[in-house]
């Protein structure tokens, strides 16, 4: 896997949860809700939303998660 670290640009990017509760699981950027803190949804957690601060989650380079339309 490759992973991107500084990427300002991480609206819609995969990323994977390395801290916290939901540390391992992956998901896709939905909304930025400041400069640190961001709304992740989709893949590992479905319908599920949950925020996270920048230093909590690694972005995923190349892959983007296909979402279904519900």
């Amino acid at each position: 896997m490759s992973f991107l670290f500084n990427d300002p640009d991480i609206l819609g990017q995969t990323v994977f949860i390395k801290r916290g509760p939901h540390q391992g699981k992956i998901g896709l950027v939905k909304e930025v809700l400041n400069n640190d803190v961001y709304m992740v949804t989709g893949a590992d957690f479905g319908k599920e939303r949950a925020q996270f601060k920048r230093k909590e989650f690694i972005v995923h380079r190349y892959r983007k998660i296909r979402m279904r339309s519900s």
